[in-house]
């Protein structure tokens, strides 16, 4: 990182203030300081206007209106031999805008670390997740191991999802247009627009469907990222469907927090904790508070998405850098329930997915986590196995 650029005297005495004076003439609009939920970094968050084009599809469909069609939708979508998903694309469209997304930059505290930063992780959450997923709470917050390291962070709300745009939920907000996002942010790292930042190296982090958009930019765009680390992902998708039934999805704008009511039908969330907990979370190898935290900031998917992230799933035969596979070891949305038996679920997608990655590649399972390995007891251990596969690639 070019400090010199970028780190003015005053950061020293207020660097939350001196920070979100660069970041704001830096391509970061309305800009706010302040420290991570987990206390460890210094962290700048607001918005970046993205400029897509890219192809989707068109989904002849409307969005169901009640709870009824919901559910009734969704038993079309998985029952055996389903063509629902078929049957109501009914050709290419163009998805074309300029969109407001929600970012949240760390860094860390201390002076002489950040001085020589050189990398910086983008950071992807999985579906029905936000930003948070990233930054739960003391001791829960991957932002800080990775400060604590020498590395930036960057996590943002996906389009349709927090603080981000909410567009047409089926013919907008589909699996290309969060590819289209994710590249536009990983080009803005790269070309030093966002903050004033000049970094060496740009990773991309993903969680589950957060993964799986990574996943799609180094099949896509190889070149964006030098390493990525994917966690809630493998190569099987046969306990998905049982999953996602699992959340009781809704219409988010009849959940009674009232913090969706304005968005339109389409934009989906899940009824209950105890969906959450079935999908994503291992008993009782979870902090009773950290899950709390995560039932709160439980966020919101789409249609289209759901309709379309299927398409975006293929190998990455042009990808050389090193990849780090991480999965709870008792995943049960992508291994339903045993990600190391009858096969080992994380060496299965290495070998699909990454035929020319690095040398340096490596794997790791969750001691006792299900889905999100971030907010079980075992997440301390895993956010250190990701920042030692950095360093272990001198990045």
């Amino acid at each position: 990182m070019n400090s010199s650029a970028f780190l003015p005297l005053a950061f020293l005495t207020n660097p939350f203030a001196s920070l979100a004076s660069a970041l704001g003439l830096n391509g970061i609009s309305n800009p706010i300081s302040g420290p991570s939920a987990g206390g460890g970094s210094n962290c700048i968050s607001g918005t970046v206007a993205l400029s897509i084009n890219t192809p989707g599809v068109k989904i002849s469909y409307q969005a169901p209106q009640d709870q009824k069609a919901v559910t009734g939708a969704f038993v079309e979508m998985f029952q055996v031999g389903s063509s629902f998903a078929a049957d109501i694309i009914s050709g290419p469209s163009t998805i074309s805008g300029t969109y407001k997304i929600f970012v949240k930059l760390c860094l860390p505290t201390d002076p002489d670390v950040l001085a020589n930063v050189k990398t910086v992780q983008l950071l992807s959450h999985g579906a029905t997740l936000d930003h948070t997923y990233w930054d739960i709470a003391p001791g829960y917050s991957y932002v800080d191991v990775a400060s604590a390291a020498g590395y930036a962070t960057l996590s943002y709300d996906q389009l349709g999802v927090g603080r981000s745009d909410h567009p047409d939920p089926i013919q907008v907000v589909q699996a290309t247009s969060q590819v289209a996002v994710t590249h536009a942010l990983a080009g803005l790292l790269r070309s030093s627009k966002l903050g004033g930042y000049k970094f060496d190296k740009v990773v991309g982090v993903g969680h589950s469907a957060g993964s799986t958009l990574t996943q799609a930019i180094t099949t896509q765009y190889p070149k964006d990222f030098d390493a990525v680390i994917l966690s809630g992902t493998t190569a099987s998708a046969d306990t998905v469907a049982l999953t996602v039934a699992a959340f009781n999805l809704i219409n988010a704008n009849t959940d009674p927090s009232n913090q969706f009511r304005s968005l339109a039908p389409g934009y989906l969330t899940q009824q209950t904790s105890v969906g959450i907990q079935f999908a994503f979370y291992r008993f009782p190898n979870f902090d009773d508070d950290v899950f709390r935290r995560q039932v709160a900031h439980k966020s919101t998917n789409t249609l289209g998405v759901l309709l379309t992230l299927g398409s975006i799933v293929a190998p990455s035969p042009e990808f050389t850098g090193p990849v780090d596979l991480v999965n709870g070891e008792h995943d049960l949305v992508f291994c339903g329930g045993n990600c190391v038996e009858p096969v080992d679920q994380n060496q299965a997608a290495l070998s699909l997915f990454y035929s020319a990655a690095g040398k340096g590649s490596q794997s790791y399972i969750a001691a006792g986590a299900g889905h999100s390995i971030a907010a079980h007891k075992s997440g301390p251990d895993s956010f250190k196995h990701m920042v030692k596969f950095l360093q272990d690639n001198g990045l």
